[in-house]
């Protein structure tokens, strides 16, 4: 019932060719259920076996072992000290130094100062070494020749000379920046004729390119600010793109006041010279005050300097100078009178610097 059917042979040209009978219903289920399910149709069985075609191995890496003598110890990681360690430590203090001052940058670019940061604290701790030895080595010289030992004269000069290192590079760092508002002072001078003039060239009927050109030069510092406008205009770009690049970079109020107005004008079609008028109106009236608000410092300063500097020394060393013959206080000699001397020297030094410093530098 359940047997094998016997194949059928059929002879084609001389030779026998058995025909594979197809499978029944029944013999499907005795079939394991992971066996392939048979092609349906009629295949020919002539006789010969197909092989299969080899398939090439995986190749595996070949690692050919190090060759290692009888004698020869596994090799141990050494630490080895890098030659570099010293000027990792000398970069991160100069780069320490630069952090401390975050203006630098702008100030150098401003100054036309082509160096890095990093190189130009480099050369300023470099610079403030050289001072502060050279007067460390002056001080030790001058303290062994009045006559200290040997070890006060080495602290008292290393101390001056850490001292003065740090004052040094305090203000090596800082003359960029010192430099920038020296230059801003000199800009407010002279930015008002200038905005004048342009006024005057704008109401004769010429553009404001050509009024800008007209005034970069013969206004000292302030003409070097037009004249950046000038040079970004004829490099290709537009006026008002070049004004406020050159806003963005100075340090002059005044011109940044002027020539905002002046590009803000331009974009929203306005008046430029109503616009430019009124500016130059407002900042007139301002350094009017100023002027004012001077002259009462003006007059404390005199005042102090009449009391301290002038009435003060004078009566007083004639004073000292009377009560020392009847009373045995102290007595005064020369090395006195000369103390006295430099202290008012260095006195009349401090008030100048008073009146200096809080004079205006614009002009009207």
């Amino acid at each position: 019932m359940f047997g094998k059917k016997k194949p059928k042979v059929i002879s084609v040209g001389g030779q026998d060719i058995q025909l594979q009978p197809k499978p029944g219903k029944l013999s499907g289920l005795f079939k394991h259920a992971t066996a392939p399910k048979p092609k349906q149709g009629i295949s020919f069985n002539i006789g010969i076996e197909r092989q299969p075609k080899p398939q090439p191995a995986p190749a595996r890496p070949q690692v050919q072992p190090k060759a290692q003598g009888a004698g020869e110890m596994p090799k141990q990681k050494v630490k080895m000290q890098v030659p570099g360690a010293r000027q990792g430590k000398w970069k991160h203090y100069v780069e320490g130094m630069a952090a401390k001052h975050k203006g630098l940058e702008n100030a150098l670019r401003e100054q036309g100062i082509k160096s890095s940061v990093f190189e130009f604290v480099q050369r300023m701790i470099i610079a403030s070494i050289v001072v502060g030895a050279a007067i460390a080595l002056s001080m030790i010289a001058l303290f062994l020749r009045i006559g200290l030992n040997s070890a006060a004269s080495v602290i008292l000069g290393a101390m001056l000379g850490i001292a003065i290192f740090y004052v040094a590079l305090g203000s090596f760092l800082n003359f960029p920046t010192q430099k920038g508002k020296k230059s801003a002072k000199n800009v407010e001078r002279d930015i008002l004729f200038a905005a004048r003039d342009m006024i005057i060239s704008l109401r004769s009927g010429m553009p404001l390119f050509n009024a800008i050109t007209s005034v970069s030069t013969g206004y000292g510092d302030a003409s070097k600010e037009f004249s950046k406008i000038v040079e970004r205009v004829q490099l290709g770009m537009p006026l008002e793109e070049a004004i406020d690049a050159t806003i963005a970079e100075t340090k002059s109020d005044s011109f940044r006041r002027i020539m905002l107005q002046a590009s803000v004008s331009i974009k929203a079609g306005a008046d430029v010279i109503a616009a430019l008028q009124s500016v130059i109106d407002m900042l007139t009236q301002e350094r009017v005050i100023e002027l004012r608000r001077y002259g009462q410092r003006l007059n404390a300063i005199a005042m102090f300097y009449m009391l301290f500097g002038i009435i003060l020394p004078s009566m007083g060393i004639a004073v000292v100078t009377i009560l020392t013959t009847f009373i045995s206080i102290f007595t005064i000699d020369v090395t006195t009178l000369y103390a006295a001397l430099v202290g008012i020297f260095f006195l009349q030094i401090i008030f100048l610097k008073l009146i200096t410093g809080s004079r205006p530098t614009f002009s009207m």
